[in-house]
């Protein structure tokens, strides 16, 4: 369907929006944030390396690493609450979320993405947001809940102390600290994965920089979605010719005897 719609319907140069300004700048600060708090956090848990030593060897660096751990979580919880309210009252951020509501067919994409990937089913066809983007999304929402609630109760010992007994505050550091690990493993091997270095868009895909995407990509990428479009156009195509038509006699000129 998509290769007999597309010549008149959606040419293979067209530009589409795949991701807003706002949610582009909501992605850069994920990525500054997530840098500086890996690079400041992790120090702690590997105390057997030089990294370690770097970082918290002396008074002074502990000091300096632990201000810069704390202004990025303001960052990171800044921005997550921007995101919220992005999806909550902007119409691309509810449609958005729309799209990365998960359903029943994303499991038999995945079930059918896993027979391909061992050689005997075709890849299945995916919408704007296949099941793995979802997976993502919804993985970073519930990691970065986890990592500011457990975070804020480390940051502030009193508090935690007061509202909870010590065992739970151990409960929160082992928390933390796991969180932050499965996220940086979930950054390396997942997600750079599939959106960089998959040989589909190697060596980068560039929609996190400008946002955008062709038909072409939507067609060999997103086919639903680049199917669902031109339906519409052809729909609206038709609507308008059906409306020339019936048009069409109450224009003509009278002719003069």
């Amino acid at each position: 369907m998509a290769e007999a719609l597309s010549p008149p319907l959606i040419a293979e140069g067209e530009i589409f929006v795949r991701m807003t300004g706002p949610a582009r700048l909501q992605h850069l600060l994920n990525i500054v944030t997530f840098i500086v708090l890996m690079a400041t956090g992790l120090p702690l848990i590997v105390s057997w390396t030089g990294l370690h030593r770097a970082f918290v060897g002396s008074a002074r660096a502990f000091l300096i690493r632990g201000m810069l751990h704390r202004a990025a979580a303001v960052v990171l919880i800044a921005n997550f609450l921007w995101h919220v309210l992005y999806t909550v009252f902007s119409e691309a951020g509810r449609e958005h979320f729309r799209e990365m509501v998960p359903r029943a067919g994303d499991l038999r994409d995945a079930v059918r993405t896993l027979g391909h990937n061992l050689g005997f089913a075709a890849p299945p066809a995916l919408g704007r947001f296949g099941f793995v983007e979802k997976f993502e999304y919804w993985s970073f929402l519930w990691g970065s809940f986890v990592m500011i609630v457990s975070g804020f109760f480390i940051w502030d010992v009193d508090l935690s102390l007061r509202l909870f007994p010590p065992w739970v505050r151990g409960i929160f550091l082992i928390v933390h600290s796991y969180e932050a690990v499965l996220a940086l493993l979930a950054i390396l091997i997942w997600h750079m994965y599939t959106v960089h270095l998959n040989p589909r868009v190697f060596p980068m895909s560039r929609v996190w920089i400008n946002g955008r995407t062709t038909g072409r990509e939507m067609r060999e990428r997103h086919s639903l979605e680049y199917e669902r479009i031109a339906a519409r156009r052809l729909q609206e195509a038709g609507a308008a010719a059906k409306e020339a038509e019936l048009m069409g006699p109450l224009k003509r000129p009278e002719a003069k005897g």
